[in-house]
């Protein structure tokens, strides 16, 4: 029991690599078939602001590995198999199902239907269904798994490109071969939230604790966001390390911060956790300025579990959140899509956002290259996209370059709920500034790249 419970700690501290939300929407487990496609008729292929992105056509040949004059074989990777939290990130297969469903029923690609293949990595099986894709799918489309790193080489060995929901390991996160469309680079951070905090809380910069779990992923995570505060010009005051499932209490990590006089803390973690270190806070009758979070704190179990403690909480994001999804086209025929083809599906989920922008993104390179569709057309197309918003979906991405772009929303975290914080934003619910991305200095590891597994690029073909 103790290992589960360990274990399913750092499945949660180590998605903050990916820089993304959780939902509390009930997992959906079934195994849903892309041939359950809607009868085809008069319906849009437009998705927000981009247009056409399913089309009719005559396919083609067999142009490449998996794929023949009627079909494209797409591999979804995920953990939903994993015993020790039953449907972990089950929202990527859901959003697989659903896409291939809404695509297929405005013609597929050019023509040629999606062939789903569900690829459960189950936690610790990442390499074998690596190993699997290389036989059967022509690319790997809106998927994201825990331990990424032990894949990455052997897709690079058999040329398999991969259109990302998100990754984890730095191995995976600047790999070759790699497209994301919300980008986790190793090398930059995103900091608009930091420099907004510092506006809004100037007295507080002196006197920053910096507080995460101890796995080398978040500690990661941590230092590069230490890193970046101290940029800033700001003062680390705290710095600790907590263990992965959670101390027995968080009073002595309050009566620390307290003892150091923290006034903001950059917390990398989940939001149980959060919840109970919020009720430690008020506990010891210590309120603090601001608590920075990650995106995976937009979590309703954050509200549940901390209740009236959760205060002046901030959690940074990309998307249009889904309690103002009626103001966002884009948002809303998401939703819209899971209630036609998957009504029991995972809707409410930021990993699942991210997986419908792949899904676009892949889609959008994929029809550019007509009936001669190859996986070096299709890559050569992605490499192009230098702006990238999943149709509305989520403030301007440059996925060629694989760098995050410099707009930023803020969801502030209530006893009742989530809202937009007021960040006085530039540019619709956004605020956008050049300096709202920083370019790290630190060693945090490297990716894999295909000279490490003796292939080019010419090799793709």
């Amino acid at each position: 029991m103790k290992s589960l419970r360990w274990l399913a700690a750092v499945l949660a501290l180590v998605m903050i690599a990916a820089a993304c939300g959780r939902s509390d929407n009930k997992a959906s487990t079934s195994d849903q078939s892309t041939a359950t496609t809607a009868a085809s008729g008069a319906k849009s292929a437009n998705f927000g602001t981009l247009t056409d992105v399913c089309q009719g056509g005559s396919g083609g040949g067999a142009t490449a590995v998996g794929v023949t004059a009627t079909g494209i074989r797409i591999g979804t990777i995920s953990d939903p198999g994993f015993n020790g939290r039953p449907g972990l990130n089950q929202e990527l297969f859901d959003t697989a199902d659903v896409f291939s469903q809404w695509c297929n029923a405005r013609g597929g690609i050019n023509g040629r239907k999606i062939q789903l293949d569900k690829l459960d990595a189950a936690l610790t099986n990442y390499k074998p269904q690596i190993l699997k894709a290389c036989a059967d799918d022509f690319y790997l489309v809106g998927g994201g798994a825990v331990f990424d790193n032990t894949g990455v080489a052997d897709r690079l060995k058999c040329l398999l490109p991969d259109v990302a929901a998100f990754v984890v390991t730095p191995e995976a996160r600047s790999a070759d071969l790699l497209t994301q469309p919300v980008p986790n680079s190793g090398t930059t951070l995103p900091i608009g939230d930091y420099r907004w905090l510092a506006k809004e809380y100037p007295a507080s910069t002196d006197h920053v604790g910096v507080l995460t779990g101890n796995l080398p992923a978040t500690v990661t995570t941590a230092k590069q966001g230490e890193e970046a505060a101290k940029s800033l010009g700001w003062k680390v005051v705290y710095n600790d390390q907590y263990p992965a499932a959670g101390p027995t209490s968080w009073a002595p990590y309050v009566q620390s911060m307290k003892d150091k006089g923290v006034k903001g803390l950059i917390w990398v973690g989940e939001p149980e956790n959060l919840a109970k270190v919020e009720q430690a806070l008020v506990d010891a009758n210590y309120p603090l300025d601001w608590i920075r979070a990650d995106a995976n704190h937009y979590d309703q179990k954050l509200i549940e579990v901390g209740s009236a403690a959760i205060k002046n909480t901030y959690i940074r994001s990309v998307f249009y959140p889904f309690e103002d999804a009626a103001k966002n086209p884009a948002t809303s025929q998401y939703l819209e899509a899971f209630k036609q083809y998957l009504p029991g599906g995972k809707a409410k989920a930021y990993l699942g956002l991210q997986a419908w922008s792949a899904w676009l993104l892949w889609a959008k390179a994929a029809k550019e290259c007509g009936a001669d569709l190859t996986r070096k057309c299709v890559y050569d197309n992605l490499q192009k996209v230098k702006s990238w918003t999943g149709g509305g979906l989520h403030a301007t991405q440059d996925p060629g370059d694989n760098t995050p772009g410099n707009c930023f929303s803020l969801i502030l975290a209530t006893p009742t709920g989530f809202q937009l914080a007021k960040i006085n934003p530039n540019n619709g619910i956004y605020s956008c500034n050049a300096d709202n991305v920083y370019k790290l200095t630190g060693d945090y590891g490297k990716g894999v790249t295909l000279r490490d597994v003796g292939k080019s690029i010419n090799d793709l073909k």
